[in-house]
């Protein structure tokens, strides 16, 4: 058996177990999903034993593939850590940095940083993949994550990229001019809100003020909806108020398309915090770019 043919099909294998599907261990690598199965039929055939159970719908590892899995793993990963100690050796990082993030940490923190790490890394490549939803990082082959911090999933390394972020209550002047401005925080039971669906299908309750006089409210709203982008536009148009960072309002703010409303019970959140597996040391690639966001 051809020992390259061998490593570079185990890793195929690894990458189909840890992702749980073909197609998407075949989107994590960059090859075609029928590239990845050729390369699992070979492996099987040389092997002599059958490592997927395969349906229409389902894939699952059998018991000598659960078996090799387990035993490749850590080998694998003592490879990667090996080969991630050269960086010492290197004048700058290289690799491939493959992150999830929230739409607004992408707008607010990765947007206006990214040229400068391109600029400065240019052996790095770097993927960015933003959606709200949580996402399984390892299963999809991400390297990082990055969500609010106080979001991180369970069993994960945390690292902080920002300092506190405030949340406020806005509104357009069209509105605000028709339906009157909110004094207290019941007053948001009154008006037209724009509901806000996170990450995780959780219906978001408005967090205002700080301290002992924090409130949660259930505002009402007949519209719903998952991005902040779209909820700001939403707001620029009259269509209600919304609750959203103040950072990402700051040029409405300034234009006098939207104002804050209940100014005096802003929030503060924690801020945008990456997150990695613990069971792998940080490349030097993923650790650069890190940095990079939090200067």
């Amino acid at each position: 058996m051809n020992r390259r043919d061998n490593l570079m099909d185990l890793d195929v294998f690894l990458a189909v177990s840890s992702a749980g599907s073909f197609t998407r261990a075949a989107a994590v690598r960059g090859v075609s999903g029928s590239a990845v199965s050729h390369s699992i039929r070979g492996l099987e055939a040389r092997l002599g034993v059958r490592l997927f159970h395969r349906t229409s719908r389902s894939l699952r590892l059998t018991s000598a593939g659960e078996q090799l899995a387990a035993e490749l793993a850590p080998r694998f990963q003592e490879i990667d850590e090996a080969v991630d100690k050269l960086a010492c050796f290197r004048e700058s990082p290289r690799g491939r940095v493959r992150v999830t993030t929230l739409n607004d940490a992408a707008r607010l923190l990765i947007s206006p940083k990214l040229p400068g790490f391109v600029a400065r890394y240019p052996d790095v490549d770097v993927e960015i993949a933003v959606e709200d939803r949580m996402v399984d990082m390892v299963a999809e082959g991400f390297d990082a994550g990055i969500r609010y911090g106080g979001t991180v999933p369970e069993g994960m390394i945390a690292a902080k990229l920002t300092k506190q972020l405030e949340w406020v209550v806005v509104g357009s002047p069209s509105y605000l001019d028709a339906h009157g401005r909110p004094k207290v925080p019941g007053d948001l039971l009154r008006h037209r809100c724009i509901r806000i669906r996170t990450g995780t299908q959780r219906m978001y309750r408005w967090e205002l003020g700080d301290g002992p006089r924090a409130v949660e409210i259930d505002v009402p709203g007949n519209v719903t909806l998952g991005d902040s982008e779209l909820s700001i536009r939403m707001a620029v148009a009259g269509g209600g108020l919304v609750y959203c960072l103040r950072a990402r309002v700051e040029q409405e703010l300034h234009a006098g398309t939207l104002e804050v409303v209940l100014s005096k019970w802003s929030s503060f959140g924690p801020g945008f915090c990456a997150y990695y597996s613990s069971h792998r040391q940080v490349p030097s690639a993923l650790r650069a770019f890190l940095n990079h966001l939090r200067a």
